[in-house]
């Protein structure tokens, strides 16, 4: 299963440079989950919106795919660069 973060429903929904590269998933939010997303959001120090992504990621045992550099260099999660914006 893969999950994709914010950053990726608004590159798909907007059908940017990426949209299709990612595929959107909705999944259920429940206590054990959310549970996890304190101690993330702790540890990691991520806001909580981005705990709850890869709380949800880790409990479904997902590959969370994003755009969010925050992201970047966390297990099990899969960063893909924006392309540069044009400066014309």
């Amino acid at each position: 299963m893969n999950i994709v973060s914010s950053s990726s429903w608004i590159e798909y929904i907007a059908d940017a440079v990426n949209a299709d590269f990612f595929e959107p998933a909705i999944v259920d939010l429940d206590r054990q989950i959310a549970v996890h997303v304190a101690h993330i959001s702790n540890k990691l120090k991520l806001a909580v919106a981005d705990s709850i992504i890869l709380a949800t990621a880790r409990a479904y045992d997902a590959t969370l795919w994003t755009q969010d550099e925050h992201f970047k260099g966390i297990e099990g999660v899969r960063y893909k660069e924006k392309p540069a914006k044009n400066k014309s």
